[in-house]
C-alpha cells in the first residue's frame, strides 16, 4: 500500500511508529543503518549507527559513481541542514550579530550556495528582521544543478552496485543525487526566505571565477545601497577574494564533532528524515519505505510512503482524522 503525504504529515507516521518501537531509520540501497531514535523530553534522542567506513566499503569499488551515490558527508550534511547540528563557530557568529544590530547601518546578508544547501538562515534565530541579498548567480548555480535525471543506462549500471535494486524503479527519469539535494534542500531554503530576500543582478564584468564576480557585483551593491552589506560563506576561497575587495564577511568553521548521540526536536527530527529521504533518494523507517524521489513527484515537500506491514491501515486513520480536522479550520 502507498501514500503520497506531505513532510508535516510525517509527523503521524513518527508518532505511531514510536509508540510501538524505537524509530529505526535504515538506507535500503546500501543496506545499512543510519540511525535510532526515540521520545526524549518535548523531542527525540538520535543515536546515530552509520559510520564513515560503512559508505566507502561501497564508494571505494564504485569511483566512476561517486558523484551520485550517497556520501558519508552528505549524511552528516543532513543534520547539519536540519539544524541538529551547526557550525562550529556559531557562538562567535551571534556575538558579531549582536555587533551588527547595535551599528546605525541597516544590515543585509548575503549568502553563498553553501549556506542555502544547509539551510542555515530559515533556523537561525535573531535574523528574522535582516534582509538577504541573493546575487543572481547563487541563484544560477542551484538552478543549474536542479536538472540532472537519470537516464536508463545510468539506472542499469546502478542496480549492479546497490542493494535491493527494484527500489531504483522509482527513479526512472528524475532527479539524480546532485538535483535532489538543489532542488529538495537548497530551493526549499530559498522558498522560505524569499519574502526577505533582494535580489541582486550581478554585474557586467569580466572575472576569472564565478566566486569573484560575486564578490564584485556584493561590493558594487554595498558602494550604492545605505546599508552594510555582510557576505556570509563556508568556503575560505571567498573569503580570501572578499579580503582583497574590502567586502564585510562572516566565514563559518565546518561543525568538527563527530556524529554521535543528538537531541532535536520534533521540527528538526522530521526534517532530518526529509533530508535523509532526499540525499538517499529512499530511506526505510521502521518497515516504512519513504520516497524522496518517485515518479509522478509534483511538490517540494512530497513524500511517497510505501507500507510493508499492517500498519498502513492505523495509518491511513489518524491521516485522514487529521485532514478533516485541518479542513475545520479551527483557530486555536
Amino acid at each position: 500500500m502507498e501514500e503520497i503525504i506531505e513532510k508535516s504529515e510525517l509527523q503521524i507516521l513518527i508518532n505511531l511508529l514510536q509508540s510501538k518501537d524505537k524509530i529505526r531509520v535504515n538506507a535500503p540501497l546500501y543496506a545499512i543503518p543510519l540511525l535510532e531514535a526515540y521520545p526524549y523530553k518535548q523531542g527525540y534522542q538520535i543515536n546515530v549507527l552509520a559510520e564513515e567506513k560503512e559508505f566507502h566499503k561501497i564508494l571505494t569499488r564504485n569511483e566512476r559513481h561517486f558523484y551520485d551515490l550517497p556520501t558519508y558527508r552528505d549524511f552528516y550534511e543532513c543534520f547539519l541542514s536540519s539544524s541538529i547540528i551547526t557550525y562550529a563557530n556559531i557562538d562567535e557568529f551571534e556575538e558579531k550579530l549582536a555587533t551588527y544590530k547595535s551599528l546605525t547601518k541597516r544590515i543585509i546578508f548575503s549568502p553563498d550556495t553553501n549556506l542555502l544547501y544547509h539551510a542555515f538562515l530559515s533556523k537561525i534565530k535573531g535574523v528574522e528582521s535582516v534582509q538577504i541579498a541573493i546575487v543572481d548567480l547563487v541563484k544560477k548555480e542551484i538552478e543549474n544543478a536542479m536538472n540532472f535525471k537519470y537516464a536508463p543506462a545510468h539506472l542499469r549500471e546502478l542496480r549492479r552496485i546497490v542493494y535491493n535494486s527494484h527500489l531504483l524503479h522509482e527513479f526512472s527519469n528524475r532527479r539524480m543525487k546532485k538535483s535532489r539535494k538543489a532542488t529538495y534542500i537548497a530551493l526549499r531554503e530559498y522558498e522560505k526566505i524569499k519574502d526577505k530576500i533582494i535580489e541582486v543582478k550581478s554585474i557586467d564584468e569580466k572575472t576569472n571565477t564565478n566566486d569573484e564576480l560575486i564578490i564584485k557585483t556584493l561590493k558594487e551593491f554595498d558602494r550604492n545601497t545605505p546599508a552594510l552589506v555582510v557576505l556570509l560563506t563556508a568556503d575560505i576561497a571567498m573569503t580570501d577574494i572578499a579580503r582583497i575587495e574590502g567586502v564585510e564577511y562572516f566565514l563559518f568553521e565546518y561543525p568538527h564533532e563527530k556524529l554521535n548521540e543528538h537531541y532535536a526536536d520534533g521540527y528538526q527530527f522530521r526534517t532530518l528524515l526529509f533530508n535523509l529521504a532526499a540525499v538517499f533518494g529512499v530511506i526505510e523507517i521502521n518497515n516504512v519505505l519513504v520516497f524522496g524521489e518517485f515518479r509522478g513527484k509534483t511538490k517540494l515537500n512530497e513524500l511517497k510512503l510505501r507500507f510493508m506491514d499492517d500498519i498502513y491501515q492505523e495509518f491511513h486513520f489518524h491521516w485522514n482524522l487529521c485532514k478533516k480536522l485541518n479542513e475545520l479550520k479551527i483557530e486555536r
